[in-house]
């Protein structure tokens, strides 16, 4: 029970605590939290998002909004230990898939996240979804980073 509401103190401080981004590179929305194994963050996309076309978001910025969304999830673990964000690399992207090109004015974006490989060396593989406000799932990927230091 402590480390939930530990948890829920964490996802109400700002994104820029959270995250080693600074404005305007700051693409996510908010931090959900945990659901399961699961960490989730949202975005909203709007006119006004960065990367914002004729139309809609070029899908392809969903890689970054899947590797901040891991950053966010290192920066609560951090937080929860006491140390806040710390920043990792991403080192790549596997079998990203999508079902269009574009995220479109209004909508909110489900960034899903979930660890599936960690390694000694502080590598890990994080499998990422998007999906839209129904869940149904709009860009796939792994990807690869070396993590960050512990505290």
């Amino acid at each position: 029970m402590e480390v939930m509401s530990g948890l829920d103190e964490v996802l109400k401080r700002p994104l820029d605590a959270l995250l080693p981004h600074r404005d305007p590179m700051i693409l996510l929305t908010r931090a959900v939290g945990m659901e399961g194994k699961d960490f989730v963050a949202e975005v909203d996309v709007t006119k006004t998002s960065l990367f914002f076309e004729d139309t809609g978001v070029p899908v392809w910025i969903g890689l970054e909004y899947m590797a901040q969304t891991v950053a966010l999830f290192f920066g609560v673990e951090g937080a929860l230990e006491g140390s806040g964000a710390r920043p990792g690399m991403l080192l790549g992207a596997r079998a990203f898939t999508c079902a269009r090109q574009l995220f479109f004015d209004g909508e909110t974006l489900r960034i899903v996240v979930r660890r599936v490989l960690t390694l000694e060396n502080g590598m890990s593989a994080m499998d990422c979804v998007i999906e839209d406000a129904d869940k149904a799932e709009l860009a796939r990927a792994q990807l690869m980073f070396i993590g960050p230091a512990g505290p």
